[in-house]
């Protein structure tokens, strides 16, 4: 708050000239400062969620090798490190710029990197993402599937942090230039004001184009029972308030699965509309596990 309200004085709207650009500059600086510093304190907070909040029972070992990757239908196998299932493949990234790398997010060696043509590897494995389960896993009557885990309620907070602080930005505005001209008031407050407020949006933006990777989880739905395959989550639906919500405001739109647990976590599980997940939808539906979808 130092920043802002250094940064409102900073503006004398009875300056001319250069000198008045000049301010606006050094104010709109210290804008960039305090985001900057902002982004500091969630990579922090990233980086101790990462590194020292979860168990580290059950990580890999780091591996920092090149080695030889089959893929087939029943999933990866990673010469060194073993075989990986379909269902622990989260998703994959492509690397900006470049034509021969693939980054693929696993559950139990997290990141790997293959080299090879991308499109043609990025089809292969999509295709048996999209696949069903295994006859096995089917008969057994588990549905699986893969979704990003998401904060609803800590997203919107930060969408009321950036009204709540462009509102003082633009309150400031108004008590410290009550002598200024209207013109340069209300370019001062069509500016300012609707900078702040991206200036703080853009931090959940960012954060979930980003970091969506790994965020994403693989699920397994078994009768009432919704349970990840890391085990960090465990929910029986019947004693939860499930609703599908979708919900959209300015520079964004999601569609939700919002699980509120009696007992226990409570979960926000994000959908990209693939064809488990609108199997999982399906299925709550008819167990009558699902409330009316809220808009």
């Amino acid at each position: 708050m130092l920043l802002m309200g250094a940064a409102v004085w900073l503006i004398d709207m009875d300056a001319t000239g250069w000198y008045i650009l000049l301010t606006m500059i050094a104010a709109v600086a210290l804008f960039v400062l305090w985001l900057a510093g902002l982004v500091g304190v969630v990579n922090v907070w990233i980086w101790i969620e990462k590194n020292w909040l979860p168990s580290t029972k059950g990580r890999p070992d780091p591996f920092n090798a090149t080695t030889q990757v089959d893929i087939g239908e029943n999933g990866l196998s990673v010469q060194g490190l073993g075989h990986v299932d379909w269902i622990d493949v989260l998703s994959i990234e492509g690397v900006p710029d470049s034509d021969n790398y693939l980054i693929v997010h696993t559950r139990p060696f997290r990141k790997l990197l293959l080299t090879t043509e991308v499109d043609a590897l990025a089809s292969v494995i999509n295709h048996y993402l999209e696949l069903r389960s295994s006859s096995r896993t089917a008969l057994a009557g588990t549905l699986q599937t893969r979704a990003i885990v998401f904060c609803w309620p800590c997203f919107l907070a930060w969408i009321w942090a950036g009204y709540a602080l462009a509102g003082t930005m633009g309150l400031a505005i108004l008590l410290h230039t009550s002598n200024a001209s209207l013109f340069k008031t209300m370019v001062a407050l069509c500016v300012l004001v609707p900078l702040v407020a991206w200036l703080v949006w853009a931090i959940p933006f960012s954060r979930i184009s980003l970091f969506s990777h790994s965020r994403v989880r693989a699920f397994e739905f078994n009768n009432t029972r919704l349970r990840s395959i890391d085990g960090a989550w465990y929910i029986d639906l019947q004693k939860a308030r499930v609703s599908h919500r979708q919900v959209s405001g300015i520079g964004y739109e999601f569609d939700f699965l919002s699980i509120r647990s009696k007992v226990g976590q409570n979960l926000d599980l994000l959908l990209d509309g693939s064809s488990d997940q609108r199997e999982l939808l399906s299925v709550l539906r008819q167990r009558g596990l699902l409330q009316q979808s809220t808009p």
